[in-house]
């Protein structure tokens, strides 16, 4: 356990203890908190093709899009991994882009997000892909290491041996 997560749990425990659902609904939420911010994968876009760099993370639970507008602002997005449809990756000889399908945007003009290398443009598609794959099959993920889970879903994800690129 590590020590936010150790502080979350005494917070729920002093403030909900005369209520017992109260407390109920505290344990749950931070139960459901546990790992859910353990980054499987952080992805930048190369600068100076994008003069403010935006981010893409995986964690246990959603794939957050960071787009940067100036220095101190731009815009965040948060997709559940239960929302996700597809991730499909486009690249080059170099760079690549990431281009996802949900549920709530227009699945013929999906997200999508340019100038990654190569490498970390097929790596999320690969990761993104194998845990949509795990969550299709209802396979509980919760009792591997942040490592092992990244691994596997990476595995999960790839293309066939022959289908390569």
């Amino acid at each position: 356990m590590n020590y936010r997560y150790g502080q979350l749990r005494n917070i729920g425990h002093i403030a909900t203890n005369e209520d017992p659902k109260k407390q109920k609904a505290t344990d749950e939420l931070v139960d459901a908190i546990g790992h859910s911010h353990d980054i499987l994968l952080r992805a930048t876009t190369v600068f100076p093709f994008t003069l403010f760099p935006d981010t893409l993370t995986i964690d246990r639970t959603k794939i957050t899009i960071t787009h940067r507008d100036f220095l101190a602002a731009g815009d965040v997005i948060s997709i559940g991994i239960e929302d996700v449809l597809n991730v499909a990756a486009t690249v080059g000889p170099v760079f690549g882009s990431v281009n996802i399908a949900t549920r709530f945007f227009d699945q013929d003009k999906p997200y999508k997000i340019d100038h990654f290398w190569r490498k970390d443009a097929l790596k999320i598609k690969r990761i993104a892909q194998g845990y949509t794959i795990a969550r299709q099959k209802e396979i509980d993920t919760s009792a591997l290491s942040t490592q092992e889970l990244a691994k596997t879903l990476d595995e999960l994800g790839k293309v066939s041996a022959e289908d390569t690129i």
